[in-house]
């Protein structure tokens, strides 16, 4: 039992990939009985109003911005609302993606705790992003001149103790920090330190999402979610359809907003296409993913021991994707140019090798045993009971 009741304040900014592992620590931490606030941007309201805590929406966010340019506003809307009401908590929560945290809660004078929905990241695996995850990527941490002077801008803006962004990322840490993934998935693991890097494995819990239909499907089911990017794309769906259809297999697309079902003409028998499908009710009974290799995606995947076909387009997805090869865990395609019939050929590759199942399964005891958000919670709250009075 822990000392007393603790006003507990998260924040993060507006990209699904990062905010959704931490909802459900939200939900914990209010479960076992503590305040906790959540500053975000206005359109996530009613996921974290649904955890328990208290929402409390950025400052000076006018609705009439494009979403690009909101996107780029959120940095300093939710460093300006943490500074404005930080001081009544009693610590700060916050994803990787929100840079300036460790700083603005020592500004603040309270304790912080860092959540890492990718990697954790140090100078190797920022090396590995910059070569891999695309131009943006490539631009902005490869190219010196634009990196150094971004980050000058953003130290005086945000009270940085380094003048570039690798250092303030690196070595600018708190005291603990989680990783959504297991130690054995992490690159590098071994260059991390033990005591300040946790590695809980990905966040699971109950999505409150109504119970799947699978009466008309039989085995093996093959899962295919892909990111935004694929997602709007008829010609790759349909090059999915294509693969598959009719084929002993049953098909599960889950297709996003973009698209809509009637573009990909008459399906067949044994295709499924939905905008929007439980994932981690699918997973449970699907012998294969055909993923993007997003890392809450893939950490899932892991999870409920499922093999994947990983088909990276950006951003962390490629090292994700060749970790998801280096360990044997599934293998991965190209985009550009896939053909019905490389993609079939592939995907039936994973599925009739028996060592991939195997290797899954490894992976599958790691991730389910390694604590996930409760974890997380109780380390948090043990380090607040042990703060100096």
């Amino acid at each position: 039992m822990f000392a007393r009741q603790r006003k507990i304040l998260m924040v993060n900014l507006p990209f699904s990939g990062h905010t959704n592992p931490t909802l459900e620590l939200a939900r914990v931490l209010v479960g076992l009985g503590h305040q906790v606030a959540y500053v975000h941007a206005p359109e996530w309201r009613g996921k974290v109003e649904q955890t328990g805590a208290h929402f409390i929406p950025y400052d000076n966010y006018p609705d009439n911005l494009s979403a690009s340019r909101k996107e780029l506003r959120s940095f300093s809307a939710a460093y300006d609302t943490v500074f404005r009401i930080g001081k009544d908590f009693d610590c700060l929560i916050y994803e990787m993606l929100f840079v300036s945290g460790k700083a603005l809660a020592d500004r603040l004078g309270i304790p912080s705790f860092r959540l890492f929905s990718t990697f954790a990241l140090n100078e190797q695996v920022i090396s590995d992003f910059a070569q891999t995850g695309g131009w943006q990527l490539t631009a902005f941490f490869r190219y010196k001149p634009l990196l150094n002077f971004l980050s000058r801008r953003l130290q005086k803006r945000f009270g940085w103790y380094y003048p570039d962004i690798v250092n303030e990322i690196t070595r600018n840490n708190p005291a603990l920090n989680f990783t959504y993934t297991v130690r054995e998935f992490q690159p590098y693991a071994d260059d991390f330190d033990a005591d300040k890097y946790q590695f809980v494995g990905p966040s699971i819990g109950d999505r409150g999402e109504a119970a799947f239909d699978f009466s008309k499907m039989s085995d093996p089911i093959i899962y295919v979610s892909l990111g935004t990017l694929l997602n709007t794309s008829v010609k790759f769906s349909k090059t999915c359809i294509e693969a598959f259809k009719h084929q002993p297999v049953s098909v599960i697309m889950s297709i996003g907003k973009t698209i809509k079902v009637e573009q990909l003409g008459a399906l067949p028998d044994n295709v499924f296409v939905y905008p929007y499908v439980p994932q981690l009710e699918i997973l449970q009974k699907a012998s294969l993913f055909i993923t993007h290799g997003g890392m809450n995606s893939v950490n899932e995947s892991l999870y409920y021991g499922c093999p994947m076909l990983v088909i990276p387009m950006g951003n962390d997805q490629p090292r994700v994707a060749q970790q998801v090869v280096d360990l044997h865990l599934g293998k991965m395609v190209a985009h550009k140019g896939l053909t019905a019939k490389q993609l079939r050929d592939s995907a039936y590759s994973v599925l009739q090798d028996v060592s991939y199942q195997k290797k899954l399964e490894e992976f599958q005891n790691l991730s389910q045993s390694a604590g996930g958000n409760q974890a997380i919670a109780q380390m948090i709250l043990k380090s607040l009971d042990n703060q100096p009075k």
